[in-house]
């Protein structure tokens, strides 16, 4: 990813097409030789760089750097990627005490053309940053916002387009080329759920740094302890977070399919059952919702509790959403968070008699943070869990937007609306939804358009 903008942009850009300076004359008449003399001096003083941290007065350093760095962690490429620009750019040399790009800068200097030393000055005091990426263009680039200052710029990256989603949080270090934003080395990628935690630690981490050296700016933070948020990164990725229900269970898309043999009793006995009530009735569909009274729960520590709760008009008594159970003439189905619930659910259905005939049953156990579904299946066909799955999120979401939530301090989405002080709070939790959903999609999973949400709520 190093220099992958002025590659795109000579590629794109036909020599004889208008100059994208805007000045009116064809790119070969305009920039194209300043950009390719860019491109030259910056792939130049690259390389030249590299070769001189390679210098054998430098092997202690790199093999300190490495153990520092990595902490016995085995490196992708990407590790290395990113390792080798933090040792160039931030690394501290033991017998020194200056970077590798300061040495090569008191050292070299004298032998660079005009190009290389003013790019090689504009480096001199390059961090790296933790950024929200904001938006993408796919082939181009994206757009990216420090989550300590808030700077936005846009990134000309054409691999950064294709890998990150939005509102992925990114460690990375941006330089200038030719006047535009672009990537120095690889870039950490950590899901919008990890935002909070990224900040947290960078908060305690900076106030212990000052106390060590007073007068310390984030810059000077950053320089000398950005590479930890590469660390915290991946222990971040190495824990991921644990959802359960609030009855401490892991979240399962779980469902059971009946055959209904007589429809008018089925329903009418559902209408017996504590706990189950109507939520929409058509003409060829009934919806009912299975609710169970709050009562006080202690989840393990470092798990997320995934909560659904409806407060009744009073605002006294508080239910959780259990399950969902849809009926038509032909099918009868029941879809629970966990697998514990399903069973209680079926339990509670056999009072249905022989009115339906269990038919199959299914699980899935979701990454929410984006990874691969484990799907222990029971009876059911992959494109009926594909159905399953989506209609699943579709009835969830179209639900959530009027349910008490414990992030938004109980509040349903639906309310946090229509504050301003609620929607800076909604927001947050509708970045975490979205980046996860897209996430998911992105790497064939079902998902679910987040933009419905945002619409129903006039986000």
């Amino acid at each position: 990813m190093h220099n992958s903008m002025l590659l795109a942009m000579v590629m794109k850009i036909g020599r004889n097409e208008p100059c994208p300076c805007g000045s009116g004359k064809k790119y070969k008449k305009c920039c194209m030789q300043i950009h390719l003399s860019i491109e030259k001096a910056e792939n130049n003083l690259r390389e030249k760089i590299f070769r001189f941290s390679e210098e054998s007065r430098f092997e202690a350093d790199i093999k300190d750097a490495n153990n520092l760095y990595f902490e016995g962690r085995e490196p992708d490429e990407g590790d290395m990627e990113m390792f080798i620009d933090w040792f160039i750019y931030d690394y501290r040399l033991k017998d020194y005490g200056k970077s590798i790009i300061e040495m090569f800068y008191l050292e070299k200097l004298q032998n660079l053309s005009d190009p290389e030393i003013e790019i090689l000055e504009d480096r001199q005091n390059t961090v790296l940053g933790i950024y929200e990426v904001t938006g993408i263009e796919r082939g181009r680039g994206v757009y990216i916002r420090d989550i300590f200052d808030n700077a936005e710029k846009f990134v000309d990256d054409v691999n950064s387009s294709r890998v990150m989603n939005r509102w992925d949080i990114v460690t990375l270090r941006e330089i200038t080329v030719g006047g535009k934003h672009c990537l120095s080395g690889a870039a950490c990628i950590l899901p919008q759920s990890a935002k909070g935690g990224i900040i947290q630690y960078a908060k305690e981490e900076f106030i212990d740094f000052k106390k060590e050296k007073a007068g310390a700016t984030w810059p000077d933070f950053m320089k000398d302890l950005g590479y930890t948020f590469i660390k915290f990164a991946h222990r971040k990725a190495a824990q991921p977070i644990q959802f359960t229900t609030p009855e401490g269970d892991p979240i399962i898309f779980a469902k059971a399919i009946y055959k209904v043999m007589d429809y008018e009793r089925a329903v009418d006995a559902l209408q017996d059952i504590p706990g189950f009530e109507i939520l929409d009735s058509g003409q060829d569909e009934i919806h009912f919702g299975w609710f169970v009274e709050v009562t006080e729960t202690n989840p393990e520590a470092g798990r997320f509790v995934f909560q659904t709760t409806f407060i009744t008009e009073e605002g006294e008594e508080h239910y959780n959403s259990m399950g969902d159970i849809t009926i038509n003439s032909n099918q009868l189905s029941l879809s629970c968070l966990s697998s514990e619930r399903l069973k209680r659910g079926k339990n509670l259905l056999k009072a249905l008699g022989d009115v339906i005939e269990f038919q199959s049953e299914s699980e899935e156990i979701p990454d929410l943070e984006g990874g691969k579904y484990r799907t222990p299946e029971i009876g059911l066909e992959d494109p009926v869990l594909e159905e399953i799955k989506r209609k699943l999120l579709e009835d969830h979401y179209i639900n959530w937007v009027d349910m008490s939530i414990p992030f938004l301090d109980g509040r349903t989405p639906r309310e946090c609306s229509k504050t301003p002080e609620g929607k800076a709070k909604l927001e947050e939790l509708l970045k975490v939804l979205e980046n996860a959903e897209e996430r998911k999609m992105r790497s064939g999973q079902p998902g679910y358009d987040v933009s419905k949400l945002r619409e129903m709520l006039g986000m």
